[in-house]
């Protein structure tokens, strides 16, 4: 059995809030106490956000208590993007086991990951996920992720990077800036989605000559010359492309055929060169791998959003979510979509009421296939079903 609610309070003092949201998940929650609380606030909360921590535990009894700041937040229904706000999740289950931690000068810490692993190691040894809230500072997203899945093998890392004027991380009573905060979970079973905001164009093609992360040739064919004729074959490509941009999509699985949504990492391109016709990804690439362009605008995240929740509809196979922790980019919200909520209602529409918690960050953690990876522009959704 698990027991869920959240709980969002706008407006107001740091802790006074925190306890208006407190109290609201504890109620919809129907438990007297919950095991687990996550945290997020706005940054502008964070003269009294020792005070609104204290709230939070004193109200919910939760012995974890995690969370970090966000430009923005959401829970249930609402995004709130430029005002003060809590929100908070409060969870109870008997089966739930969380293995919380705190690492105060990351970026001092060469082992970060290996350390985070030691740690949590004993929690989802036999399944289960991390939730990671980096600071921006110090952050080295991709040699934590190395050196978790050299210690761990592969285990979902989800999460984002704290952001907010001033950026701060959530631990029990403390707030820290320049930490790493994060919640290893197991006893409960994962359901992951990860939309990326990019659809693709063109048709999905093997590289076949490439260095490191230049792609030299795609079919035979001049990189340049096949983007070229992807965009070509858009209607109306090159207005959308000169409002938002071309990114390269790349399989992870060499196996699986044919490709669908999910199947491809999504990288910026990030040079050319017109007289080889060469084009440089931000990922090393591999001869043999399949590549497909990508177009990323408010058009194609929605359409990527629908796809991911119908996806993650089917995966559900009928069982309702008991709750879930959504990971926006700060780059998404009212400014990518021109209105409110967009991706909490599409959420709603998709997976039906839950609760759900969650903020807008400075870039995301979530795994494509089995292997776990740091995006930008990306919404990230982990849902806990019930049994």
């Amino acid at each position: 059995m698990i027991a869920a609610g959240t709980g969002l309070a706008i407006g107001g003092s740091a802790d006074n809030a925190a306890l208006e949201a407190s109290l609201q998940a504890l109620e919809r929650s129907r438990a007297d106490r919950a095991d687990l609380a996550l945290v997020f606030v706005t940054g502008d909360t964070h003269p009294r956000a020792h005070e609104a921590l204290h709230a939070v535990r004193r109200v919910t009894g939760a012995r974890t208590v995690v969370g970090c700041s966000g430009t923005g937040i959401l829970a249930d229904h609402r995004e709130i993007e430029d005002t003060p706000a809590v929100a908070v999740l409060a969870v109870r289950s008997e089966s739930l086991v969380a293995t919380p931690f705190l690492f105060g000068r990351q970026g001092e810490c060469q082992d970060l990951g290996t350390e985070v692993a030691q740690q949590i190691g004993a929690t989802v040894a036999e399944g289960g996920c991390v939730l990671v809230l980096p600071d921006a500072m110090g952050c080295n997203p991709p040699a934590l992720l190395a050196q978790i899945h050299e210690m761990l093998g592969f285990v979902p890392v989800l999460g984002a990077v704290a952001a907010g004027t001033p950026m701060f991380e959530l631990y029990n009573t403390e707030a820290a800036q320049g930490a790493l905060v994060g919640v290893a979970l197991s006893g409960l079973a994962p359901l992951i989605g990860v939309a990326q905001g990019c659809a693709p164009i063109g048709e999905p093609f093997v590289i076949t000559r490439a260095d490191a992360n230049v792609i030299q040739h795609i079919g035979n064919r001049p990189a340049l010359q096949m983007l070229e004729d992807a965009i070509r074959a858009l209607p109306g490509a090159a207005d959308r492309i000169r409002r938002s941009g071309v990114f390269a999509g790349l399989a992870m699985d060499p196996a699986k055929s044919p490709l669908e949504r999910g199947d491809f990492l999504v990288r910026n391109l990030i040079g050319a060169d017109q007289a080889s016709g060469a084009l440089a990804v931000g990922e090393r690439v591999r001869v043999g791998q399949t590549v497909q362009f990508q177009i990323r605008d408010a058009e194609a995240a929605d359409q990527d959003l629908r796809a991911m929740l119908e996806e993650l509809t089917t995966r559900l196979a009928g069982r309702r979510a008991a709750f879930g922790c959504y990971f926006n980019c700060a780059g998404r919200g009212r400014g990518l979509f021109g209105t409110p909520d967009h991706d909490v209602t599409l959420i709603r529409q998709h997976l039906g009421e839950f609760p759900l918690v969650g903020f807008f960050g400075n870039g995301e953690f979530a795994p494509i296939g089995r292997q776990n990876f740091f995006h930008n522009y990306t919404g990230a959704l982990v849902v806990f079903p019930e049994a």
